[in-house]
């Protein structure tokens, strides 16, 4: 016993009494200048307190912040990692690690460490609602639900919480649940915010020119708030103003370049306009953020088919029809490229996919006897 203790101290590095005294009179002085708002002062203090002490865990994380609040995000992140490499167990340094990745846009990262936060504190709502905000980037829209309905229900004066749920209904399609999330943020705040969740919810109901009014004035408002201008070209798209939807899209991405939709409704604007290089370059940005998204993959298809890569578009048409074995556009296309390279029993297997599909679909439509009578 005596020898471990022995060991234990001659292996205890012994610090320095005078760079303890340099580092707290540094540390002290970045924290009140932190207070004041002098934030290039307190960062300059706080590396002064961990050149006299490197593992200084307090001076990491205030260090983190500052660079956090004047918008260096990657060093911010280095701060954190540094504090947590000392202690792992600290979830409000580990929040701060996942918000600054949500900042930089690095949302799996964000999810993970936000994840942590939130297996060792469930009740950490703050964690919690940035959990389901990165789901829902990821596209994971039914775990996002889940997380945001859960900050909702603890927190039901949370309107961040309250404009999340809302908006993830709407992706989901699930307007009655959405309407009343919709009206409680719209009567509570005059915003820009608040007018995107309410032209989204219109636009969702197939309600266009409501949809536009209300992003329009959204826009008016404040032109940079997130997916504002993507919502406005779907918007503007779907009543025909091709133009004015190619000017939002890009504005979309000219604020944020990681927009999906925006890559995805461009590039095949695009492509359908014969402008192949820029459609491939939106369509290969939309495809990294979402390797998966059966659009993309039919738009990207049919790309290829139009260069004359016809054995590209066939494999990624028959990832497709893997993925989304209903959708009959795929498998009608993969059938005249299947003949086209001479391979015909592939092709006539999907001929009988395309008529089953028909079939199907038909079968499930109603007839003239069980229409609903038409009023005189």
């Amino acid at each position: 016993m005596l020898a471990s203790l022995i060991l234990l101290l001659a292996l205890t590095p012994i610090q320095d009494p005078s760079k303890v005294r340099d580092s707290e009179a540094a540390f002290a002085r970045g924290v009140s200048l932190q207070q004041s708002g002098d934030l290039p002062g307190a960062r300059d203090a706080y590396e002064a307190a961990l050149r006299a002490l490197p593992n200084r865990i307090d001076a990491l994380s205030n260090l983190g912040v500052v660079y956090a609040r004047l918008g260096q995000f990657g060093e911010a992140i280095k701060r954190y990692q540094a504090a947590l490499a000392v202690d792992a167990e600290q979830p409000e340094i580990r929040l701060n690690l996942g918000l600054a990745y949500y900042k930089t846009e690095d949302f799996p990262a964000a999810a993970r460490e936000l994840g942590r936060v939130v297996s060792a504190q469930p009740q950490n709502y703050q964690a919690l609602m940035l959990l389901g905000l990165c789901d829902y980037q990821l596209n994971k829209v039914k775990e996002a639900v889940a997380a945001l309905e859960t900050v909702h229900n603890a927190q039901p004066d949370n309107l961040a919480a309250t404009y999340a749920l809302g908006t993830a209904y709407i992706t989901q399609g699930q307007t009655e649940k959405a309407e009343p999330l919709v009206d409680k943020v719209f009567r509570q705040i005059d915003s820009a915010e608040a007018h995107l969740i309410v032209g989204a919810f219109y636009l969702a109901m197939k309600q266009t020119p409501k949809a536009i009014e209300e992003l329009e004035t959204a826009k008016n408002l404040n032109p940079r708030v997130p997916t504002l201008h993507s919502q406005l070209g779907d918007a503007y798209l779907f009543s025909g103003s091709r133009e004015q939807a190619i000017k939002e899209y890009s504005a979309e991405l000219a604020l944020n370049p990681r927009d999906f939709n925006s890559n995805l409704r461009l590039g095949w604007i695009y492509r359908e306009d014969g402008r192949l290089n820029e459609a491939e370059a939106l369509l290969k940005k939309a495809i990294d953020l979402r390797p998966d998204d059966v659009a993309v993959l039919y738009q990207l298809a049919q790309l290829a088919q139009a260069g004359g890569a016809t054995s590209d578009a066939v494999n990624l048409l028959e990832r497709v029809t893997k993925l989304a074995p209903e959708f009959s556009p795929a498998h009608v296309l993969l059938a005249r490229l299947y003949y086209k390279l001479n391979r015909n029993a592939d092709a006539e297997r999907e001929r009988a996919i395309i008529q089953k599909l028909t079939d199907e679909k038909q079968q499930k439509e109603p007839t003239p006897e069980t229409k609903a009578p038409q009023k005189p």
